[in-house]
């Protein structure tokens, strides 16, 4: 439990393994960015509409997971996923 070990480890694992650094790189990236977005939308929206399209937040990083980082999802979570943008859409 000291700095160099730390170090030690952060640089084995972010620098020395610049792929995988760059598999969640990106989709943090893009979650940052939507976070920026939710602020604007907050100023822009009612409480009830901006609530809702928040839970977007959840569909982004589940396609995400799957498309970069091939996770695989199961039907219950592919239906969930379903039934929360037919409620989004439903309130826009």
């Amino acid at each position: 439990c000291s700095l160099r070990a730390l170090n030690r480890i952060l640089h084995d694992e972010i620098l020395n393994k610049p792929m995988e650094t760059l598999k969640l790189a990106i989709p943090s990236g893009i979650y940052t960015l939507q976070n920026n977005l939710l602020y604007v939308a907050l100023s822009n929206l009612d409480a009830a509409t901006y609530q809702v399209t928040y839970q977007l937040k959840i569909l982004t990083t589940a396609l995400f997971s799957v498309s970069m980082l091939s996770k695989k999802l199961g039907v219950y979570q592919w239906l969930s996923l379903v039934i929360l943008m037919t409620g989004v859409a439903f309130v826009q």
